[in-house]
């Protein structure tokens, strides 16, 4: 060997250990490198904690025990998608929330609770509009948060929660999930038109994405909106609401919309309305004790969509709606097309089971009418017990159903009546009652519909409206027809009258009823007793 041309790093033993070190690196980079990066991704999901009591806003607030104690903090913080932002489990925060920001599909924006079981607590005194605002955002989950907003005197517009779009765009999958609303003390009077000085209903829910007027310059909706597991208790003037783009000819429907599992207890307004929507569903919710404190000018019903195309409202139970004028369970309200209303119970309404309206006279570039409702499978039992008169319509104005309006091809088939005796003789005592709204109901159809009556009623008043078409109605009780479209049953008002085991859908309604009781005539009684039904 040539010691002058020897150079140790080109030795064969070294060039052994130099490709062995080599290979080991080769093996650290492939094994680690994508843990590090892992590691990297998921260090840049951030929780951020605010406690109002022991936070501090000097704080990092990025762990429980340096929480930010101001919630305003949040509007400089750059949330990024995945991120939480989390709020002390049973504090109370008396400054709004405000929250802008867009998470991704994979990776939502949560705004939730840490620390325990009970919600914090926005409590608002009506100095702010709304004590959450969820602005122009996307990929976001709301949960777990108490809100009330109430002064000394009613609020013009005020609301509990709101989630607004306005010159968005299309926001994707925004969820509203386990949110208590209480005492939102806003107005009773809508304000469409009207020039009261209290005039703009309250909201304790509110989703918007349109504001005053009849389009935006940049049309907004929702796609991917769910509302659910959410408890509204003692608000005025409504419970869960929409405002869209409601005109036909800026229509700019909201798709993929469910609301479901919702209680709204003690509203006097509306309950829940999904407005400018393709497809929505409203399923398994519960409005009830609506007391009777709007002013006479205002009508209002438990569960109705507006200015929607194809919206099923299903399972559902509306009772004991008291206010003045309408009042009635469910409402197939008008600029919708092919409206289905299946599997609901309706029990102690004041205005009735079923509103179906359309008012006549609209341009079709606003509103395509009421076309295509049908209504099947329900359960009414002892609606339409107004005690009181009503100024709008004269007399004590509370048939079971009301349709009302140029409403066209509506199908009511397969629902069951019970239908008390009145507690004042002067009380309506009509089942169907058909009159004008600018217009007449053309084409109405009635078939399979079982009704039991404790006194004699009048079955149906069409005033001027036009083919009405009934077959195999038929009663237990006293009713008056001027033909043969309701036909008596000489038997009990059981399910020997009217359940078909073939169909599936008497099936679907009997077990969404089972263990259900209705507080009737004072006692609380078993709806599947009521109805009469016995296993086959």
């Amino acid at each position: 060997m040539n010691d002058s041309n020897f150079h140790p790093f080109s030795s064969p033993r070294f060039l052994r250990k130099r490709h062995v070190g080599l290979f080991k690196l080769f093996l650290s980079i492939l094994f680690f490198a994508p843990i590090a990066f892992s590691n990297h991704a998921f260090a840049q999901n951030k929780n951020y904690y605010f406690d109002p009591l022991k936070g501090k806003d000097n704080n990092t607030g990025i762990s429980p025990n340096k929480a930010f104690k101001n919630i305003n903090i949040l509007k400089r913080l750059h949330v990024q998608p995945g991120d939480s932002i989390l709020l002390k489990s049973g504090e109370v925060f008396n400054s709004p929330l405000f929250f802008s920001g867009k998470g991704t599909i994979s990776k939502p924006i949560v705004i939730g609770k840490y620390g325990g079981k009970a919600r914090p607590y926005f409590k608002g005194d009506a100095s702010e509009l709304e004590m959450v605002h969820i602005y122009n955002s996307e990929n976001i989950v709301l949960r777990d948060l108490e809100i009330s907003n109430k002064g000394n005197v009613i609020r013009p517009h005020l609301s509990g929660l709101i989630v607004e779009l306005y010159n968005y765009g299309i926001a994707q999958n925004i969820t509203i999930e386990n949110i208590f609303v209480h005492d939102v003390y806003g107005s009773l009077i809508k304000g469409e038109g009207n020039n009261d000085k209290d005039a703009g209903g309250g909201q304790a829910i509110n989703i918007i994405n349109l504001r005053e007027g009849e389009h935006d310059s940049i049309p907004s909706c929702f796609d991917g909106l769910l509302i659910q597991d959410c408890y509204v208790k003692n608000c005025q003037r409504n419970g869960i609401m929409m405002w869209g783009n409601w005109a036909r000819k800026y229509w700019f429907p909201s798709k993929h919309v469910i609301i479901r599992r919702n209680t709204v207890d003690g509203v006097p307004g509306d309950g829940i309305v999904p407005v400018a929507c393709e497809n929505p569903l409203v399923e398994y919710n519960v409005m009830k004790n609506s007391p009777a404190t709007l002013p006479a000018s205002e009508a209002c019903d438990g569960i109705w969509p507006f200015s929607c195309d194809n919206a099923v409202i299903q399972y559902n139970i509306v009772s004991d709606h008291h206010s003045i004028v309408d009042g009635y369970g469910l409402d197939a309200d008008y600029n919708c097309n092919n409206s289905l209303f299946q599997y609901n119970l309706t029990y102690n309404n004041d205005g009735g089971f079923l509103l179906l309206c359309n008012s006549g006279g609209w341009p079709l570039d606003y509103s395509v009418g009421t076309r295509g409702t049908v209504v099947r499978y329900n359960i009414s039992i002892n609606d339409g017990v107004r005690e009181r008169k009503v100024q709008v319509k004269g007399g004590y104005f509370s048939p079971t159903i009301h349709i009302t309006g140029p409403a066209q091809n509506s199908n009511i088939h397969h629902n069951l009546f019970y239908i008390k005796k009145k507690a004042l003789e002067v009380m309506d005592k009509r089942l169907i009652c058909s009159d004008d709204w600018h217009g007449y109901a053309d084409s109405t159809y009635f078939s399979h519909n079982y009704i039991y009556t404790e006194e004699l009623i009048f079955a149906f008043d069409s005033t001027k409206s036009t083919n009405n078409f009934f077959d195999a109605n038929r009663y237990v009780g006293s009713i008056r027809s001027l033909s043969d479209a309701f036909e008596p049953y000489s038997g009990k008002f059981d399910s020997t009258l009217w359940y078909e085991k073939k169909d599936k859908n008497w099936k679907k309604l009997i077990d969404f009823l089972k263990g259900k009781k209705i507080l009737l005539a004072g006692k609380e009684v078993p709806v599947l007793k009521i109805i009469g039904w016995a296993e086959k």
